[in-house]
């Protein structure tokens, strides 16, 4: 019998975090049936892995993709930077379970959370289904990659109480019961888990009282499996949706992941006293894990629609960097055409530069975040103000550079560098003000705790900024390669293993036999984000962002390869990930 594929001469890198090791693997039928020498043995595709590193595929435990991945199997550049399982239903925000006529809620409210055009969801998405196992049906007729999902608050709250989930504090106790057993019924139709929201985030997951939240916590501490998520943005701060997190764990001897883990370069501090706090808990007896990123962060803008673009993360209001500053604020006031003509304006430029650089001319205003409460004055560090994300091909290779390192570069002045690039583009090059995670020694300690999780790459929303596809290969090329802040054993067991445990996720997650053949091939000396770049591919000509990779050469998703020597194929190999619970055909 020939093997369905064999993967030759590869550095096994088995998702456990123990040693690489040099073997074949052999596939048939969807699975991993054999790790060794498979010398002599007959196949029907081969592929010579020699020099690579042969990695289970990664697992994306934080996406959004919930509305894009009903019209798109391959969840974007996901699948490029070696994905081969995204999980939805993250933050509270779902689009299951759904009353029927009621779908475009879900649709306006996941919109409105995610920066997704309500356009492009009403071209893509036709609410069909009702319960969270009638949706993951519906998703698993057409995959590329692989989806599991949980079940969020928000939905959950929505479908039991309708318009008062936004209005009532206190549910009833019928009202808690049909929330419960809809989270019971989810969880046997396959659903990871429950995710939920702070106090007064602003949804309906936010809107309730804590005792809410621990009756419907509860139903998987009776069942014994599922991971609960946590939400970001609440007034609180990372300490309340952290609080909320451990209590879960608590209280229900299941694990937890919150939003978020970071370096905040306003409080450079702080991580040693998040870190500590993290390891008091899990001493105290609860699994709660911080997510953390394996990019930098902060607010995305550009100055083609002023500085009032859609932030990124809850933290930051583009419009406020230079709010306050005369010159700006009248500038910024001006249409779209006059604004050029200003930026090429010696004199404005040179009024602009005291404003914004030099501080010669005091800021009356300030940084604010989407809510309208102050996050202080504009730091002028324009060695943190970064070229995200470029409109035209030549000038991509500005892509991660900092206005500073630009304008040496060039020799010019800050605000020449920064202002002649945005009008050679028509004001459309994108902008990232990094706030977190810009550290490298900061960073070496975050990432490498066994208190964190990485990923909260927030896939599918804010298509027309995407910033975190890299999510693994910024992981993989840069702090592993470059920094050497973890070992390449480590991070593939960060991405791939320690992942599936947390989910409960069974049959996939390492390379052994047994197990489900999603598997990712890359090159450990090349692993790298390419830049990004935006494309009208979205439904009704909505724009994403496009991120591919470098250095990853083939992705098997069930056993058939759908990168193929990095190019993707038509296959829709992709399956519904779902919990223990789930028996088929008894649900």
């Amino acid at each position: 019998m020939a093997y369905d594929l064999l993967i030759k001469n590869g550095r096994v890198v088995d998702g456990s975090g123990a040693p690489a090791f040099h073997a074949d693997v052999a596939v048939q039928d969807g699975k991993i049936v054999g790790v060794g020498k498979a010398n002599g043995a007959a196949a029907k595709r081969t592929i010579d892995a020699a020099g690579r590193v042969v990695a289970p595929g990664f697992i994306d435990h934080h996406t959004h993709f919930d509305p894009q991945a009903v019209w798109d199997p391959y969840c974007g550049s996901w699948l490029h930077n070696g994905h081969t399982t995204v999980i939805v239903g993250q933050c509270g925000q779902v689009i299951a379970p759904v009353r029927p006529g009621d779908g475009e809620w879900y649709l306006e409210f996941f919109s409105d959370a995610e920066q997704i055009p309500l356009p492009v969801l009403k071209a893509g998405v036709d609410v069909t289904w009702e319960s969270v196992g009638e949706y993951l049906d519906a998703l698993g007729k057409k995959r590329g990659i692989n989806v599991g999902t949980l079940v969020g608050h928000s939905g959950i709250r929505r479908y039991v109480m309708g318009d008062a989930s936004s209005e009532r504090v206190k549910a009833t106790d019928d009202e808690i019961a049909t929330m419960q057993r809809l989270i019971r019924d989810a969880m046997h139709d396959g659903a990871l888990g429950f995710s939920t929201a702070p106090k007064d985030r602003g949804d309906p997951a936010g809107h309730c009282d804590d005792d809410e939240r621990w009756a419907l916590a509860s139903v998987l501490g009776d069942l014994g499996t599922g991971v609960f998520q946590v939400a970001g943005g609440a007034p609180g701060g990372t300490k309340q949706t952290r609080a909320v997190a451990r209590e879960l764990a608590a209280r229900t001897g299941r694990p937890s992941i919150y939003n978020l883990m970071s370096d905040p370069i306003s409080n450079p501090d702080e991580w040693v006293e998040h870190l500590k706090w993290l390891e008091d808990g899990f001493n105290s007896g609860a699994r709660c894990y911080g997510s953390c990123l394996s990019t930098v962060a902060g607010a995305i803008f550009n100055l083609e629609r002023g500085l009032n673009v859609p932030q990124d993360e809850d933290i930051t209001d583009p419009q406020g960097f230079f709010r306050g500053m005369p010159t700006w604020d009248r500038v910024m006031a001006l249409p779209y055409q006059d604004r050029m003509r200003a930026f090429r304006d010696p004199e404005i430029r040179k009024a602009m530069s005291a404003e914004a650089v030099e501080g010669t001319v005091a800021q009356e205003g300030g940084v604010t975040d989407r809510r309208g409460r102050s996050r202080g004055l504009f730091n002028r560090r324009w060695d943190l103000i970064e070229v995200f994300m470029t409109a035209k091909g030549q000038n991509r290779h500005l892509a991660g550079k900092s206005i500073e390192q630009i304008a040496k570069e060039q020799n010019k002045g800050i605000m020449d560098a920064f202002l002649d690039l945005s009008l050679d583009e028509d004001l459309q090059t994108c902008f990232q003000m990094v706030d977190r995670n810009n550290d490298p020694k900061t960073q070496k300690h975050i990432l490498g705790s066994q208190f964190t999780v990485i990923g909260t790459s927030d896939g599918g929303g804010r298509p027309h900024t995407a910033d975190r596809h890299e999510t693994s290969t910024q992981l993989l090329g840069h702090w592993v390669r470059e920094q050497q802040a973890l070992t390449l054993e480590e991070a593939v067991y960060r991405l791939t293993g320690k992942t599936a445990l947390m989910h409960d996720i069974t049959d996939r997650g390492f390379i052994a036999a047994g197990k489900i053949a999603d598997i990712t091939i890359f090159d450990p000396d090349t692993i790298a984000p390419k830049a990004r770049e935006p494309v009208a591919s979205l439904p009704g000509g909505g724009i994403e962002v496009k991120r591919e990779a470098e250095g990853i050469d083939h992705v098997i998703v069930n056993g058939t390869v759908l990168l193929d020597n990095g190019v993707l194929t038509d296959a829709l190999p992709g399956q519904i990930v779902r919990g223990p619970l789930y028996q088929a055909g008894t649900n």
